[in-house]
């Protein structure tokens, strides 16, 4: 069983006093993604729900479109290795991954994406509808379930909500992998995205976006802010996307019309 934080000896300095003590850290490791036998890449991540990490990685990438797609899947977590089986692969996918983005994370993540490459959500916005009174009170809720983050302080969450319970919930080091990781946990749960929330814990910036747009989700909610390059992606894709969700207060930055004022 994979483990998500170590307890590391340090030294707490307060104010004039010093002492030695037991601190949780989150765990990272290095997760090796390997795609019909040949390897694709390795992701820096907290080391846990690495089926979901690396089926969300290939959606939000394009590189995985159906179910049907999906031929085998394995984990081993001795290894930090996934290995997954897939049938009809783009036929530009060698070239395509030739072009890489290094990612506004922390740990400069890649993206393959091209954001121009993404083809627009419907403007028709009949399948969510939400109160700000809904929206802060799905925040309250996300914000109790990451026992890591109050734990350790280092990880990012998101969770996945159909305007009235939380469906589902991930957290990782990174932002972009707790998006991932819920975008995969969703597809193996065979839950659409279609007309889900997704919340998150980050900034969200455009490589966030991109994973939004590709999977369909219509309503994007942060606790933080999002980039211009977010907010134009939003505009231009169909998102309605709302950031800086505090107490009572909150910014709506595209597609008002979802959200009942």
């Amino acid at each position: 069983m994979t483990t998500t934080s170590s307890d590391i000896l340090i030294i707490r300095v307060q104010g004039n006093r010093a002492e030695d003590r037991i601190d949780p850290v989150a765990a990272e490791s290095s997760c090796t993604l390997v795609v019909n036998d040949e390897p694709l890449v390795s992701l820096l991540c907290t080391p846990h729900e690495l089926d979901a990490l690396a089926i969300g990685f290939l959606l939000s990438e394009g590189l995985l479109e159906s179910r049907e797609s999906l031929l085998s899947i394995h984990v081993d977590d001795k290894k930090a290795t996934v290995r997954i089986g897939l049938k009809d692969l783009p036929t530009d996918m060698h070239s395509r991954f030739h072009k890489k983005t290094i990612t506004s994370g922390c740990g400069h993540g890649v993206t393959f994406t091209d954001a121009k490459d993404l083809i627009s959500l419907p403007r028709d916005h009949d399948t969510v509808h939400l109160s700000p009174e809904k929206i802060q009170n799905l925040m309250r809720k996300f914000r109790k379930l990451s026992d890591l983050f109050l734990k350790t302080g280092g990880v990012h969450s998101a969770a996945l909500t159909d305007q009235d319970n939380i469906l589902l919930f991930a957290e990782d080091i990174g932002r972009h992998n707790a998006v991932d990781k819920l975008i995969g946990k969703a597809f193996l749960a065979w839950i659409p995205l279609d007309d889900k929330i997704l919340l998150s814990s980050g900034r969200i910036s455009g490589e966030i976006m991109t994973k939004v747009v590709r999977n369909r989700i219509p309503v994007l909610v942060s606790r933080t802010a999002p980039t211009c390059f977010a907010i134009n992606m939003a505009e231009d894709h169909g998102v309605t996307l709302i950031g800086f969700v505090r107490r009572n207060r909150m910014n709506i930055y595209t597609h008002p019309l979802r959200i009942k004022l």
